[in-house]
């Protein structure tokens, strides 16, 4: 099946598995260590920001006694433990389906994620291989985290880096993403770039995609991929 695209690129937490959800459990759990606890829309904040910056803000906002390092570690400690456990994660609603529909079509597929290397692999490797029917490396022709660029999103870099290991020019590719950074550095890498908002990118700005859909399948209903 032939798309007007040669190449779809996806971003990772939040569009193909719902791992916020699994940031906000395991920050509120370390927030409630110290006797606070707040409801998912508090965690909204944090989105798109990296893990050291809301453990300092933490400290901060919720003036607790630690130190954002030790904030961190316990944070992060809680969220590996939760990622390796296949039953905790959960996939973005109707993304097999729509990567169904796309290994249908002659379109090269690669992931883009600012996540580092070590944590995207074991989020794959927990959240999508066992339900994949494939191997990682069968499906996706380019997996690209934040340990192999410089610059992360909103920087174009990890998209332009995606595209040239897939061999395909960047106009050529789409992109799909929940997150304003994420939106920004698609573009900045002149693709094109559908915003799939989830409930904690919702409030975020998402006017400079292409198109802004309220479900993945939706890119297949309306003819685009």
């Amino acid at each position: 099946m032939k798309t007007k695209f040669n190449a779809v690129i996806f971003d990772m937490d939040g569009l193909i598995v719902d791992t916020e959800e699994l940031y906000y459990r395991t920050y509120n759990q370390t927030l409630n260590d110290h006797d606070v606890n707040i409801p998912r829309e508090g965690y909204t904040r944090c989105v798109g920001h990296p893990v050291e910056d809301n453990s300092r803000d933490a400290v901060e906002i919720y003036h607790l006694k630690t130190s954002p390092e030790a904030f961190l570690t316990t944070w992060m400690d809680r969220f590996e433990q939760a990622i390796s456990d296949p039953n905790q994660i959960a996939l973005m609603p109707g993304f097999l389906k729509f990567l169904n529909h796309l290994r249908q079509t002659d379109c090269l597929l690669g992931i883009a994620s600012s996540t580092q290397r070590p944590r995207m692999q074991k989020t794959l490797q927990n959240g999508l291989l066992p339900r994949l029917g494939a191997s990682l490396d069968e499906v996706f022709g380019a997996l690209l985290s934040g340990s192999d660029v410089t610059h992360t999103k909103p920087d174009p870099e990890i998209y332009l880096l995606a595209a040239e290991r897939l061999d395909v020019s960047p106009e050529s590719c789409c992109v799909f993403e929940d997150s304003q950074a994420g939106v920004q550095s698609g573009k900045a890498a002149g693709m094109t770039v559908f915003a799939v908002p989830n409930f904690f990118t919702a409030h975020q700005d998402h006017s400079t995609a292409d198109v802004v859909l309220t479900h993945l399948m939706d890119a297949v209903k309306e003819g685009y991929v």
